[in-house]
Parts: C-alpha cells; sequence; structure tokens
C-alpha cells in the first residue's frame, strides 16, 4: 500500500516557512524549481514577507561572517608573503538584503503575501501576552513572527488551510492554529513535498487542466480574431463523420460531400485518454512531465461550413456550400510539452464531427 505523503487536488497553494528549505537560508534555484512545479499543478507559491525578510537577514549574517573570514585569511596569507585579495561584496548588509528581496520577488510564479497591520498587532500581542505561538527562547519571548504571517496567509487562503500545504515542519504552526480555531494546513519536509508534488504534476487531472487551460486560450484567441470568411486558426486534422449528417443543410438534389472546414470554434467540452508516451531525451517518458510529449483526445464545440457539388443533366458541375452549425468534433492530438508549457501540437489521425 502506498503511504506516500499526497498533495490536495487541487492545490491552491504551497507556502514557505523560514526553515522550510532545510536550514534558514535562502536557496532561490529551490523555489524557482518549485515556483515552477507547482504552476504546471496550477497552484501558486507563497511567501510571506516576514519569511522574506527573516531569510534576507539570515544572509545578510552569512555574508558578513565571510566577510570576516576572508579578511582574516588575506592577512595571513599576506603575512606568509602570498598575494591576496579580498572578494568583492556588496558595501553593507542592507544592499545584500535588497537585492536578495528583489531577485526573489522576481521568481515566475512566487507571491509575496504582505503583512497587513491587523496580523501584526495579534502577533506582537501573541509574542508579549505568550498566547498562541508565543513562547521564551533562552528566556527572550518570540513567535510573534509566526502568528502574524499565519494569519495573513489564512486570510489570503479565504479562511481555511484545505487546499494549502505549508513547507515546513515547525510546531509553532499548530499552537497559532489552534489559537485561530482553524485545522492547521498540511505540513510536509522538503524531500516527501518534492515527491509529492512531482507526482501531481504528473496525475491525469492536472494534465487534464492544463490542456483544457492551453486550448480553451487557443479557441478565445481565434473568437477575438473571428471574422465572415476566415477559418479559426486550428489545425484539427482532416474530417470524419456520417454524411448524411454533414449534407443535411444542402439545398441540392443530390448532393456530394467535397470538403469540409471549421467555420467557428467555440470551447473545450472535454479532453480525455491522455498518455505520456515520451520524455523530451526520446526515452520512455516517467520521470519529467516538464519536458515531454503526450496524446491526447479533446473535443470542442464548433461550426462546420461544408462544400459540395453535384453533376448536372449537361454534364457540369455545380458547387454548394451550407452551414453544419453546433457540433461536437472531436480530435486525437500530439502535445508537446517543453520547460512545463505546451509548446506545439499536431493532429494524429481525421477529427470525428457528431451531433451534440
Amino acid at each position: 500500500m502506498d503511504t506516500s505523503p499526497r498533495l490536495p487536488d487541487p492545490l491552491r497553494a504551497i507556502v514557505f516557512d523560514a526553515n522550510a528549505l532545510g536550514n534558514g537560508l535562502p536557496h532561490l534555484g529551490k523555489v524557482r524549481r518549485i515556483a515552477a512545479l507547482a504552476s504546471d499543478a496550477g497552484a501558486g507559491s507563497w511567501i510571506p514577507e516576514l519569511v522574506a525578510l527573516e531569510w534576507a537577514e539570515h544572509l545578510v549574517r552569512e555574508v558578513d561572517a565571510f566577510r570576516v573570514a576572508a579578511k582574516s585569511a588575506v592577512k595571513i596569507m599576506s603575512a606568509a608573503g602570498i598575494d591576496a585579495q579580498l572578494p568583492v561584496l556588496p558595501s553593507d548588509g542592507q544592499a545584500v538584503a535588497e537585492g536578495f528581496l528583489r531577485e526573489l520577488e522576481a521568481v515566475p510564479g512566487v507571491t509575496i503575501v504582505e503583512l497587513s497591520g491587523d496580523a501584526a498587532r495579534a502577533g506582537l500581542k501573541d509574542q508579549i501576552m505568550q498566547t498562541g505561538p508565543g513562547r521564551k527562547k533562552q528566556g527572550v519571548k518570540t513567535g510573534g513572527s509566526d502568528s502574524a504571517w499565519l494569519r495573513d496567509v489564512l486570510a489570503k487562503a479565504g479562511g481555511s488551510f484545505d487546499d494549502v500545504v505549508l513547507l515546513s515542519q515547525d510546531g509553532d504552526v499548530q499552537a497559532a492554529c489552534k489559537a485561530l480555531r482553524v485545522a492547521p494546513p498540511r505540513m510536509m519536509n522538503w524531500k516527501d513535498f518534492n515527491q509529492a508534488l512531482f507526482r501531481l504534476v504528473k496525475s491525469p487531472q492536472v494534465l487534464e487542466r492544463r490542456i483544457t487551460a492551453y486550448f480553451s486560450s487557443l479557441v478565445d484567441d481565434s473568437k477575438q480574431t473571428h471574422h465572415d470568411g476566415a477559418e479559426p486558426e486550428m489545425d484539427l486534422g482532416d474530417f470524419e463523420a456520417d454524411e448524411a449528417l454533414l449534407l443535411a443543410g444542402s439545398y441540392q438534389h443530390q448532393p456530394e460531400l467535397n470538403d469540409v472546414s471549421l467555420s467557428r470554434v467555440y470551447e473545450v467540452l472535454d479532453v480525455s485518454d491522455i498518455r505520456m508516451e515520451y520524455a523530451a531525451t526520446s526515452e520512455k517518458a516517467g520521470d519529467d512531465p516538464r519536458n515531454a510529449t503526450l496524446e491526447a483526445t479533446v473535443a470542442f464545440r464548433a461550426d462546420l461550413d461544408v462544400s459540395t457539388y453535384e453533376l448536372t443533366v449537361d454534364g457540369g458541375v455545380e458547387m454548394g456550400s451550407h452551414p453544419v452549425d453546433d457540433v461536437r468534433v472531436t480530435s486525437s492530438l500530439i502535445i508537446e510539452v517543453s520547460d512545463g508549457e505546451i509548446r506545439s501540437y499536431e493532429p494524429v489521425d481525421r477529427f470525428r464531427v457528431t451531433r451534440m
């Protein structure tokens, strides 16, 4: 039986706490990877403002410690007759912090959850009164930060943590949620979270949502550019349908089918039969859903233009055309995914036309 941790589906957001990445220090490479995978799953990545500031402060301390150690090393090497230069570092801690915060805010998919005045007051009260997550650490009152940012995250999540996951193992969160009288968010460590998120990104439900969103965007684009006589810029392949359905609107006596084209596409009806065929390396997929070839069946509601011909008694050919409106068009498609984004698609076979 699979007892590995699971994420809620749909997943609304991943929330980072100060120790989310293991040692209290920021690691933008990990943040970018999580944010990219979360985006693939349709989720956001939330970093409370106080967590971002705490990361910045830890980084400043590390840089200051390195500056002191570097000066000492250069002095010792110079005394030994070795030419050495100090590394070029920002002039002060504020420059380090501001540079880091700019880079963090620029990570695609990351939202900084700003600290509100109400949450700040409540957090200070918890710290001073030692309520909620308020506690003493080596005789110093603390816990106000956790109390404050958790309140803002709860408000952003709509008053419930049901579809939110906290990347943390901090027990103070449990105490804060108890004080707030809400169920705590699902909490996961870094290793389990990576495995669970990767599995969620590959799930049929998530892939279905991503494919639906992609083709819905194409449909919206075709609506905006649609005008009489222009076909939607969507290639769904050749047609396959009951001729009686396609010829029913003809005014000719004995029409023969000539051609069928899309006149207008209104919406994506459903996505089914999703298969992950190959990874970008041309090996069988299963390891990287962000770089893969998918095959899926996508159904649309659409109008068609049907062209016909009829042989006349004098041996000529009479051409005709008529619309066939509001039908279901189903197409099997190969879909290319790169860096988590659908880049292109092409039809595998003829699309099927049936009545709605």
